[in-house]
């Protein structure tokens, strides 16, 4: 259930793309979706839905198809490792994390898709759409973090273990067997 609603919520965000509701500066806010997903699923997962949504955020922008994949990828890969080795599961982990990972796309957008081919007017396509569209993105990051949230708490599989609950069991375990 829990997969069913990521997926629901990354078609509504695809919707949103596509309709162009925001004009000229989009927010890509698949972006957002796949890093808070990331940060609440294992390695694999989080990595797969991550190049998924960047296949879905080619598609949506018309861009070479699995260029956003790629770099969406290793950004959620990182995530994921980050909170399972590092860091705790927090807002303000997932600020900074949204915020480096769509700094580093937005980089990568303008330099490959313009810088590079010294496209006439690039400098008024970065300061007019890539850093708003990604500063957008940034700022509505919240509203996606809460929701995958409340999603993965509602539908969570796993039990909520804490080191002392673990001792216990150890100890009752030790009892049992030494008591028998």
């Amino acid at each position: 259930m829990r997969w069913f609603c990521y997926s629901a919520a990354l078609l509504l965000l695809y919707m949103v793309m596509v309709s162009g509701l925001f004009r000229g500066w989009q927010p890509i806010l698949m972006i957002p979706l796949a890093i808070a997903v990331a940060m609440r699923e294992r390695e694999l997962n989080g990595a797969i839905f991550g190049a998924v949504c960047g296949l879905m955020i080619d598609t949506a922008c018309g861009r070479l198809f699995g260029f956003t994949g790629v770099w969406l990828l290793p950004g959620c890969l990182a995530a994921t490792l980050l909170v399972s080795h590092l860091i705790k599961i927090n807002f303000i982990n997932f600020l900074w994390i949204n915020t480096s990972v769509c700094a580093i796309m937005a980089a990568t957008d303008y330099f490959f898709r313009y810088a590079i081919w010294r496209t006439p007017g690039a400098e008024y396509v970065l300061t007019d759409f890539i850093i708003p569209a990604y500063l957008a993105t940034a700022i509505m990051s919240p509203l996606l973090y809460f929701m995958v949230r409340l999603i993965a708490k509602k539908f969570s599989l796993h039990e909520k273990i804490t080191l002392s609950s673990m001792h216990e069991r150890k100890d009752d375990d030790e009892y049992k067997l030494n008591k028998s």
